[in-house]
């Protein structure tokens, strides 16, 4: 039978690797997959991604994802977060990224965890993180088979640490990313089995939504269980703990043979990629090394703290969103910032900072409309929803507030961002109906009396520990470097650009004031 050279290209593609170190990617509906290792990886994962898309209730996601399965131990080790991470998930700015090791026998079952999170980032407000972790880790085993997905199969070395292991009681529900704790696998495993019971359990299963839902609405933990499952978080626990695995089939017209081609990558298409993602996951020393663009070198002096040399190599490069973003935001330049979401009306950042401005100069429903189309986007972050339903408040809109304050509480993730939120949540609830006649530029919630600082020093506050105790914001001046510590987080004054605190690493230009005798950090203000 003859066949078009097409077919054939796709046969060699599918059965030779790609040479050592040579990319291939493939391009999809808002993704990109790209890989050093075969080109039918990258198709197959094309299928597993549009198949973890449908698996999930069809969501789109609101930024591009990109993938990488990296062969490379060198370049990954490079890259990765934590010394033992196989795989992790980033979002940043306008973009989102999965980065995965290939190789090993559960480098699939890695990428599909990754996949589940960053499908949930934009979906809905955040849920408890053992419901997280537990939907990830159920929907890692989909195997797709001809006609449908089989779901929830067994976990081996789950399920063999769950049985010589003793479990966690009710303190699995209350763990947080920033709590640290010695029995990380347990978690991970009994997470994972709670999540297969409600999924799939007969009598529980069709109730599972109801429970979800709730969740998602800030209902208390208990309360929900008990009004949507009939039963206790014990009673939970308890009924995981029989370990009565089921499986779930889910149809599907997807076949591996319906991945789109692979195609080769540039040299240049190379590099941009990994400058991008050293950049994305705060790799700065692999970016410098590979960064040859005006964009990528402005970036990195931005990062670097040099505001002249970032506004100089950035006006010289292409005009990109994220370009003109970041000029806009060095500039203090509105008009850029408009350009942006005209550019791209997704880039929820911009959206932000043009809310942020609005609210500044009382122009109450523009700043709404901005920070609506912000939280859209970005349903799960703290800044956003903070200025979110600060905004609300001040409009009378109090329902509207409750809810987005009610999200920024379950969006919290620190100590700092968790005290912050239930100010805010204690706020919308104190205000009364009536909507005050004048709105000062910059609110807090009453109560909060501000501390005083004896000294200030200008920089870059390159990362805030959520982890250290108390929380430490670690900032570069031309002096040096210098922490300072969080012990009120609720009385800190901040101001400008609509940031807050997050944890990690950070690129943002600051003014604070602290306690020069304790180092205690009493003022932000974000340049």
């Amino acid at each position: 039978m003859v066949q078009s050279k097409k077919f054939i290209a796709l046969i060699a593609a599918a059965v030779f690797p790609a040479a050592a170190g040579e990319w291939v990617r493939v391009l999809g509906d808002g993704y990109e997959i790209a890989t050093d290792a075969a080109p039918a990886v990258a198709r197959r994962i094309a299928v597993r991604l549009e198949g973890m898309r449908d698996l999930l209730g069809g969501v789109k996601k609101p930024v591009p994802l990109r993938v990488l399965l990296i062969q490379d131990r060198t370049l990954y080790t490079s890259l990765r977060p934590g010394s033992g991470a196989p795989g992790f998930f980033q979002g940043v700015g306008a973009e989102d990224w999965v980065v995965v090791a290939w190789g090993s026998g559960e480098s699939e079952r890695v990428v599909s965890h990754e996949l589940v999170h960053a499908f949930l980032e934009h979906s809905g407000p955040r849920r408890p993180l053992w419901l997280e972790e537990g939907l990830a880790e159920f929907y890692s085993t989909a195997r797709l088979h001809d006609g449908y997905w089989l779901i929830g199969e067994t976990i081996g070395t789950h399920e063999a640490l769950l049985r010589r292991e003793t479990w966690m009681g009710e303190e699995l529900f209350a763990l947080e990313p920033t709590d640290g704790h010695s029995r990380q696998g347990l978690f991970y495993a009994q997470s994972w089995a709670v999540v297969h019971h409600l999924l799939t359990a007969r009598g529980v299963q069709p109730n599972a939504p109801r429970f979800f839902a709730l969740l998602a609405d800030g209902v208390n933990l208990a309360a929900a269980c008990r009004d949507a499952l009939g039963f206790s978080l014990n009673d939970l626990l308890g009924r995981a703990r029989r370990m009565q695995w089921t499986s779930l089939r889910i149809g599907t017209d997807l076949t591996e043979a319906s991945a789109p081609a692979a195609e080769k990558m540039t040299a240049a298409d190379t590099e941009e990629m990994q400058v991008a993602v050293a950049l994305a996951s705060g790799q700065l020393a692999l970016a410098r090394k590979l960064a040859k663009s005006p964009a990528q070198r402005g970036l990195l002096a931005l990062a670097d703290g040099d505001k002249a040399e970032a506004i100089r190599l950035l006006r010289a490069a292409e005009p990109a969103p994220r370009v003109i973003y970041e000029l806009a935001m060095l500039t203090d330049d509105e008009k850029l910032l408009q350009e942006v979401v005209r550019l791209n009306p997704n880039h929820f950042d911009a959206h932000h900072t043009l809310g942020v401005r609005a609210s500044v100069r009382g122009e109450s429903a523009r700043a709404i409309e901005h920070l609506q189309a912000a939280a859209a986007g970005k349903p799960r972050s703290t800044p956003i929803l903070h200025s979110l339903a600060l905004e609300l408040e001040r409009a009378g809109r109090l329902e509207e507030a409750r809810r987005a304050a009610r999200q920024c509480l379950l969006a919290a993730r620190n100590p700092v961002e968790r005290q912050m939120a239930a100010g805010l949540d204690r706020l919308t609830r104190a205000r009364p109906p009536a909507v005050a006649a004048k709105k000062p530029a910059v609110t807090v919630p009453p109560g909060w009396a501000e501390l005083k600082g004896d000294t200030a020093a200008e920089g870059e506050l390159v990362r805030f520990d959520c982890e250290s105790s108390p929380p430490a914001a670690h900032v570069r001046t031309e002096a040096g470097g210098i922490v300072l510590h969080v012990h009120q987080p609720g009385r800190i004054r901040i101001t400008g650009g609509g940031h807050t605190f997050a944890c990690g690493v950070q690129q943002l230009r600051v003014r604070m004031e602290y306690i020069a005798a304790t180092k205690e950090l009493t003022a932000v203000e974000f340049r």
